[in-house]
């Protein structure tokens, strides 16, 4: 075994960097595309929620009924 230092080549270091600097760019793909994906799924949840908060409220006034919320508090 030898305990002489060793010597790194110049074109490591250049591979290094450019490996550095790839997985930053991947790694703020990465990123990006989960944020994207956040904010498409919390938009379309919302809008879902109001779809159906609508509904709720055109079958209860069809039907003449209170909706869930209102019966809950008349209850009390």
């Amino acid at each position: 075994m030898s305990t002489a230092p060793r010597v790194e080549h110049e074109i490591h270091g250049r591979r290094k960097s450019r490996n550095v600097g790839l997985g930053l760019v991947l790694g703020s793909f990465v990123i990006l595309i989960m944020g994207m994906t956040y904010v498409k799924l919390t938009a379309q949840n919302a809008a879902m929620a109001e779809e159906r908060a609508q509904t709720d409220a055109a079958n209860a006034a069809a039907t003449g009924t209170a909706t869930s919320t209102s019966s809950q508090e008349t209850s009390d």
